[in-house]
Parts: structure tokens; sequence; C-alpha cells
């Protein structure tokens, strides 16, 4: 399939993660193809995905409270199963 696989743009603004990130999620396109001699309809998807830029100058603080570890251990057989019973 021809055209753009994937792309990634940079938008700088001021509170520009804020007014664009109501935008992630799928995206429809519908238009009358000027290549086809029915006029139909096509329609194209886009997934969009909006995220913040992070650089290093953010120091994130997680306190141990916050922080839970869970360890599971089964035998025989249930797979992914015997870690929800």
């Amino acid at each position: 399939v021809a055209g753009i696989k994937s792309a990634t743009l940079l938008i700088k603004g001021h509170n520009a993660y804020g007014w664009l990130k109501t935008e992630s999620g799928v995206h429809r396109l519908v238009r009358i193809s000027p290549y086809d001699s029915n006029a139909r309809r096509h329609t194209s998807f886009a997934s969009v995905w909006v995220y913040p830029v992070i650089d290093d100058t953010i120091d994130i603080d997680v306190s141990e409270s916050d922080v839970r570890i869970d360890t599971y251990r089964s035998s025989g057989s249930g797979g992914q199963h015997v870690n929800t019973t």
C-alpha cells in the first residue's frame, strides 16, 4: 500500500499539549475519489497519539507508600487465569 505509514510532528506554543490532547484517538476521513468513475466514497482512518515532551529538567518523586508490589505463584495448568483467583 502506497502512502505515508507513520509521521511524528512536534508542535510548539503556549499550552500546545493542552489544546491538542483531546485529538488523541482514531480519526476518519471520508472523501469522493477523483479517480473512481462511479464517484464512490473512500474512507481512510488515522490513529493519533498526543503526548507532552518531557525533558530532563522535570523531577518525578514517587513515595514508597504509593508503591505496591504483588507476587503470585501457582502450579498446574491454567495459564493467566491462575493469577486472577
